[in-house]
């Protein structure tokens, strides 16, 4: 399946570097700053001829600390979630459904995708890789199956943690795209904030026949989760797309 460019971003060079402030500016800071040392090292000139004058007792109250210091356990690896994110992403993927089979071509239900590998499925594969490389891509997983007329991609696209808003940029990137492609308006995810889902009406392949795809996106951390499912028999329901892209998110 081809989805549409993740962000006009990935046409355009980066944001180039703040330039530096010319040398005029320079040389007056720099003046101001030897202005003030100059003034004070003429003031320490006069004081330093006087004789010191006493301080009076200082009156306030001394700091009081704790008996003892209370540290935080740390959290087990099985609900840390920075442990569990690290790990084998392919492990945290949807379960296959019962019943379903490999799509046509594909080797294995669960795989590791590549930066090169992941822009391929993009009609611009030169300017998604260039997008991704310049928004510290970490690493890609990637389930996929059949399950009578459906077919369903899952992707769990992971940014480095330092990074991490470029997670929602893409989901909101795909967002961006995905309401012309579907046909539909997108629908929040109950009890979440960036969760959403795109139901899918009829589209037409390039051999005339009629199918249906709905796709679902969400954040989680620095992780970008989307969902693509499509339908040869009848529209893929929000119910459907609401459910999977919840119990992956529950995955994580």
């Amino acid at each position: 399946m081809t989805t549409e460019p993740a962000d006009s971003a990935a046409d355009q060079p980066p944001p180039s570097k703040p330039r530096r402030r010319g040398r005029t500016a320079l040389l007056m800071a720099a003046a101001v700053v030897l202005g003030v040392l100059g003034g004070g090292a003429a003031g320490y000139a006069a004081q330093s001829a006087r004789k010191p004058t006493a301080l009076p007792p200082l009156a306030v109250p001394q700091p009081r600390y704790p008996a003892a210091r209370v540290a935080v356990p740390p959290l087990p690896p099985s609900q840390d979630d920075m442990v569990r994110t690290d790990g084998d992403l392919t492990k945290l993927l949807l379960p296959t459904p019962k019943g379903a089979s490999l799509p046509q071509g594909i080797g294995s239900f669960d795989s590791w995708v590549n930066i090169a590998q992941f822009s391929e499925g993009y009609q611009d594969p030169a300017g998604e890789f260039a997008w991704l490389s310049d928004h510290d891509f970490r690493r890609a997983a990637l389930g996929t199956w059949d399950q009578g007329d459906t077919y369903a991609i899952v992707q769990l696209v992971q940014f480095t943690h330092a990074y991490e808003a470029n997670a929602l940029l893409m989901i909101q990137s795909e967002s961006g795209f995905a309401k012309p492609w579907t046909g539909s308006s997108s629908v929040p995810l109950p009890g979440s904030n960036d969760g959403v889902v795109f139901p899918g009406v009829a589209q037409h392949g390039s051999d005339g026949a009629t199918y249906y795809e709905g796709r679902a996106f969400a954040v989680h951390g620095d992780l970008a989760v989307e969902i693509y499912l499509q339908d040869g028999n009848g529209k893929v329901s929000k119910q459907t797309l609401q459910t999977l892209l919840q119990e992956q998110l529950e995955r994580l």
